[in-house]
């Protein structure tokens, strides 16, 4: 993810001086993460973590309606599948892909996935480091962390951040990464995903999509648009690039609504 600080913002509900309520359910992986049980200690700590980040990031609508509190990957139905190999062989991995504060990364450790057999990824380590903070677990987290663009062939090439780990990777997690793409870097992202997959690895995930492919809106920069998907466009892409046994499907879950886009669910895996 980006992260460029104090920009004017192009979504009125991108920037808001407050953010909203938490109820007690917004904090259960905090909670059971941290072993806190006061939770108005626990909301205090989210508040101040958030008004740390507004003050230096760019504040995405799913950080201004605090979803990193809520993992995504247990709502996906290859969740399960995942989860029962991982914790029977410990030399199967999965990257956790704009991990972003990783509440995903903290969930499969409390679902009984080793540390070490996770690695954490992002464009940089902004968010990253909050989380750290939010985690409470900055000097105790051992999983791995790499930083660096999907979309650049060198991230996961020789030498690069995740070359060691190229053709070797059981599962790709990616919760919320395609629709901040533009185009041209979804297609990138794919390929290289693709890349670092071990024969038989599964890419899953979920993005925002819509009925119809196009331009949505400019990237925070300002350097290109960013692209929405529809699943026909996304399982043809998907295909195209390699991908085998390829499933997407639209829906929009509840945390969605108002924000006029479904979640698409991503499924792919290789040859």
């Amino acid at each position: 993810m980006s992260s460029e600080p104090q920009q004017s913002s192009p979504y009125p509900y991108a920037t808001p001086d407050e953010p909203r309520h938490l109820t007690d359910d917004d904090l259960t992986l905090l909670s059971r993460y941290t072993g806190e049980k006061d939770l108005d200690k626990l909301r205090e700590h989210v508040y101040k973590i958030w008004r740390a980040v507004k003050s230096e990031l760019w504040i995405y609508a799913c950080i201004q309606r605090l979803m990193f509190l809520q993992p995504r990957i247990t709502g996906h139905s290859f969740y399960p599948k995942a989860l029962g190999a991982l914790k029977s062989s410990s030399e199967l991995h999965i990257l956790d892909i704009g991990c972003c504060f990783g509440q995903d990364t903290r969930q499969l450790i409390l679902d009984g996935v080793p540390a070490k057999s996770i690695t954490s990824t992002d464009l940089t380590p902004d968010y990253w480091k909050f989380g750290k903070d939010l985690f409470m677990d900055r000097d105790t987290l051992a999983v791995g962390e790499a930083f660096g663009s999907f979309t650049d062939p060198g991230f996961t090439a020789a030498g690069g951040p995740l070359g060691h780990l190229s053709g070797r990777v059981a599962y790709a997690w990616a919760g919320a990464v395609l629709h901040v793409l533009s185009e041209e870097d979804v297609e990138a992202f794919a390929k290289h995903v693709l890349g670092i997959l071990a024969p038989g690895g599964v890419w899953f995930g979920t993005c925002v999509g819509s009925d119809t492919a196009g331009e949505w809106a400019a990237t925070p920069d300002g350097s290109a648009k960013r692209y929405l998907h529809s699943p026909s466009s996304l399982q043809s892409l998907l295909q195209h690039i390699g991908f085998a046994q390829v499933d997407v499907v639209g829906s929009t879950p509840p945390e969605m609504n108002g924000m006029n886009a479904d979640m698409v669910q991503i499924g792919g895996q290789t040859f």
